[in-house]
């Protein structure tokens, strides 16, 4: 995404807090994806290491526990909200309820808090899919899982894959959202 005036490219921050990996790889195959097409100069970073300083678009990603984006995330918002005020941000969650639940009700459970805290441009937003494996799982998170399963009339699979290369690497839609309204 080189800019028309300048000629120089984008600088984008893929910023993810992760409890067991799948929000750190989605970011990662995220940026993947956008190097691959020349879309921007893009780094990823951990919450708790993040400056959104110098860089153009932020992306901000957090998996979902128990029915909320981890309080790091919420909290980095907070934080930095004279940073992002003049940024262009896009968010995403990952979480085990995709595709048993539409998309619009996942962005308005999971995306509405982040949206409120984003002080930044709010340009794209997406829900992806996650894994959650139950023996890696620590013993307060397992039984968490177990009790909300329960509560909501599901059987607790062993194991549970959505996670999806693919889509995350082609998810242009948190960049190319942005390139077409910043060109």
């Amino acid at each position: 995404m080189p800019d028309e005036v300048t000629g120089s490219t984008a600088r984008v921050l893929i910023i993810y807090d992760t409890r067991y990996g799948s929000t750190k790889t989605i970011a990662e195959w995220i940026a993947e994806g956008a190097a691959s097409r020349g879309h921007a100069d893009v780094a990823v970073q951990n919450v708790a290491e993040a400056d959104p300083r110098g860089f153009d678009l932020i992306v901000i990603g957090s998996p979902i526990y128990e029915e909320h984006p981890l309080p790091s995330v919420m909290n980095f918002l907070a934080a930095n909200r004279d940073r992002l005020s003049d940024k262009d941000v896009a968010l995403f969650v990952v979480c085990v309820d995709y595709g048993t639940v539409s998309k619009e009700e996942l962005v308005h459970r999971y995306l509405a808090d982040l949206q409120t805290r984003a002080a930044g441009r709010v340009r794209a937003i997406e829900v992806f899919g996650g894994y959650l494996d139950v023996d890696k799982l620590s013993d307060t998170d397992r039984k968490l899982i177990e009790d909300f399963a329960k509560l909501m009339g599901h059987r607790l699979r062993k194991s549970t894959n959505l996670i999806d290369r693919a889509r995350a690497n082609s998810e242009h839609k948190l960049l190319t959202s942005w390139s077409q309204l910043s060109c």
